[in-house]
């Protein structure tokens, strides 16, 4: 009994460690509790405990990932919910979040840091460019050809930039 109850306290010990470095999603920090050594049932009283004291709150931790990412590496709603699924945010955590999400305007923003940087030899070639970094980044199709429109007046076929049009 006694050995358990240091197992718990040194469980909460090191989970608290690691909040202070950065906030956790609850699966995260279980993860890393379990990685360290921790039994399931030392971790799982550490988790209940600082979830029941507002430290360990999935919903403020994928609001922190969200706001952080998008102002380092703005992203779209494919990216953001594939990360947010990765480091253990439940899934209707993760759709409340994404509702509110702003991604066209992220999208207008990714744009304006990557196009300065985009050297082709041609606009079709440079709007190509953009409309693939911007995939990449899992914007959505509609939110790209906003995006390009925007940037690219062009008027010529705007429905289809990744096509190779030489054939």
């Amino acid at each position: 009994m006694l050995n358990n109850t240091f197992t718990t306290a040194s469980a909460m010990a090191f989970a608290l460690k690691l909040l202070g470095l950065r906030s956790h999603s609850r699966e995260e920090l279980e993860r890393k509790l379990l990685k360290k050594g921790y039994p399931t049932e030392s971790i799982e009283p550490v988790l209940e405990k600082l979830t029941k004291q507002g430290v360990l709150d999935d919903k403020m931790f994928g609001m922190e990932v969200i706001k952080s990412r998008s102002r380092r590496k703005p992203s779209g709603k494919l990216k953001m919910r594939a990360e947010l699924r990765k480091k253990g945010v439940s899934e209707p955590i993760i759709e409340e979040l994404l509702n509110e999400y702003e991604s066209v305007e992220l999208c207008h923003r990714a744009a304006e840091k990557k196009i300065g940087a985009l050297h082709g030899v041609t606009e079709a070639e440079k709007k190509k460019k953009l409309g693939i970094f911007l995939h990449n980044r899992g914007f959505e199709w509609q939110e790209i050809q906003v995006v390009l429109r925007h940037f690219y007046q062009s008027g010529s076929n705007d429905e289809e930039p990744f096509q190779d049009r030489s054939a």
